[in-house]
């Protein structure tokens, strides 16, 4: 199934496809496609697959083509033909699309815009790579795949959309088109998935990304789990690229409080799409006039951003601090507030795996500690990777005790960690272990007048999340004075 060698004879364009034709040749471009389904044949026993390829030839018209065959020519499929790459479609049926089908497929696969699909069946026909010598089609094809097939106008609003989800509303979902900026992209999750046919369980992965537009700079999150463009994604940058989705789902999720969008069969997905026309002109003048919001929890630019000591006044025991956070005392206005607290060290992990975070200079992401290169497969190819394009800052979890309770999200992190601890990430790891256990018992089960700022848990950050923002060490009889007299 490698690329042909030979150029398609008389290839014909998808809107030609009629419902009587048995032999349809066509070249394409593959802008979408489908998980392959394995099922048991019920008349043989085999092992049979379905895969759909959503193909496109011209700017304006998409069609669907369904290959079936047995589980290794469809897993073979799956393996070889990725998305925006050019095939050749060869001796296809053309099957007429009624309005009970439509109904029926369009939550399965994206939306045509003919009144026909093309079906594969092993044995009658195939796909393959179009010929790399037919240079001509090629460029001609791959330039689709940035043109959207819909108008950018017809696009809502990140903030028309959130409107259809006024809090526990919205049970059902909508699909929706939307042209949006990527502002954020977390590490892909790994989750396991019991099999019960096999006894066994099957690896799947994750991406959640924050998308913005003008309308909404706060950014609603963005999920899919669709192995192939959580691998496009890898290319993508925060704060640059830009995404056409068209029918991409909405629904209101009871886990982050809010609507959420999710990358569902039928959805379709454009990368920087051209023409740069008013409404693209528009979001790429939106991006440029402000620094897109950092939606990671710990990176350095949320850091800067934190009041000075000085400008931190109130007094606050653990269980207030809490209640104004999460409990029946909270503030919908704000996102945040500061509190002075006096409570004792209970915990200072500076010997944990999370004692300080590496962060790539060239596109800012969150590197574990457990690797020692960036997992964006741009900057792997761009550049031979070294250490001096990984920067350092501490993340030093603390628990801090008072006579109500035990605060468990609070952070020593970046250059307040630095100027407290009085070494930096890169002299703390050529310390000795002594000299590091000296340095933690400077801080543990000891007394102090820490001044805070509390960030409420939000749709983009589901944990309540507690920065230090200065702490001094204090005697007994202060303590007591101010436990006393509050």
């Amino acid at each position: 199934m490698s690329a042909s060698k030979y150029k398609l004879k008389n290839p014909m364009r998808l809107a030609d496809m009629r419902p009587t034709m048995t032999s349809f040749c066509t070249v394409a471009l593959i802008i979408a496609k489908s998980e392959p389904y394995v099922f048991c044949d019920k008349l043989s026993s085999e092992k049979r697959g379905v895969i759909n390829f959503t193909l496109r030839d011209t700017r304006r018209h998409i069609a669907n083509c369904k290959c079936w065959g047995s589980e290794e020519s469809v897993q073979e499929y799956n393996a070889i033909l990725q998305l925006g790459d050019v095939i050749d479609v060869v001796g296809a049926k053309v099957m007429a699309i009624t309005l009970n089908n439509s109904l029926n497929e369009q939550l399965y696969q994206p939306r045509g815009t003919l009144s026909c699909a093309l079906v594969v069946n092993e044995g009658h026909g195939y796909l393959v790579k179009h010929s790399s010598e037919d240079l001509v089609t090629l460029q001609t094809l791959r330039q689709l795949a940035q043109q959207s097939h819909t108008a950018h106008s017809a696009a809502l609003k990140l903030s028309d959309v959130r409107l259809m989800a006024p809090g526990n509303e919205l049970r059902s979902s909508a699909f929706v088109d939307l042209l949006v900026v990527v502002a954020a992209m977390r590490p892909v999750r790994q989750l396991k998935r019991k099999q019960a046919a096999r006894n066994g369980t099957t690896l799947l992965h994750c991406l959640e990304l924050v998308v913005i537009d003008a309308s909404f700079p706060a950014g609603m999150l963005f999920t899919t789990w669709h192995p192939d463009w959580i691998r496009r994604a890898q290319r993508w940058q925060p704060g640059k690229t830009l995404l056409h989705l068209i029918d991409v789902r909405v629904a209101y999720s009871q886990f982050h409080g809010c609507a959420v969008l999710s990358h569902a069969s039928c959805t379709l997905i454009y990368e920087n799409p051209q023409p740069l026309g008013g409404d693209v002109q528009a979001l790429l003048g939106f991006i440029g006039q402000r620094a897109v919001y950092n939606f990671d929890l710990l990176l350095q630019d949320d850091l800067e951003n934190l009041p000075k000591p000085s400008e931190i006044q109130t007094q606050m025991t653990v269980r207030q601090i809490y209640t104004r956070a999460e409990g029946d005392m909270q503030d919908a206005t704000s996102g945040q507030f500061t509190a002075i607290l006096y409570a004792m060290a209970s915990k200072f992990d500076i010997d944990g795996l999370g004692t300080y975070i590496n962060k790539n200079k060239s596109c800012h992401r969150l590197i574990p500690n457990n690797r020692d290169e960036c997992g964006n497969e741009h900057c792997q190819l761009e550049f031979e990777y070294n250490n001096e394009r990984i920067e350092k800052f501490f993340n030093i979890n603390m628990q801090l005790s008072d006579q109500t309770g035990t605060l468990i999200e609070a952070h020593l992190s970046g250059d307040i960690a630095t100027h407290l601890l009085g070494v930096n990430p890169e002299a703390f790891e050529l310390l000795s272990e002594r000299k590091k256990s000296e340095l933690k018992w400077r801080f543990l089960l000891k007394y102090f007048k820490v001044k805070l700022v509390v960030k409420k848990a939000t749709a983009m950050r589901k944990n309540l999340a507690i920065f230090v923002v200065d702490m001094q060490l204090i005697e007994m009889e202060e303590l007591i004075k101010k436990m006393a007299a509050f």
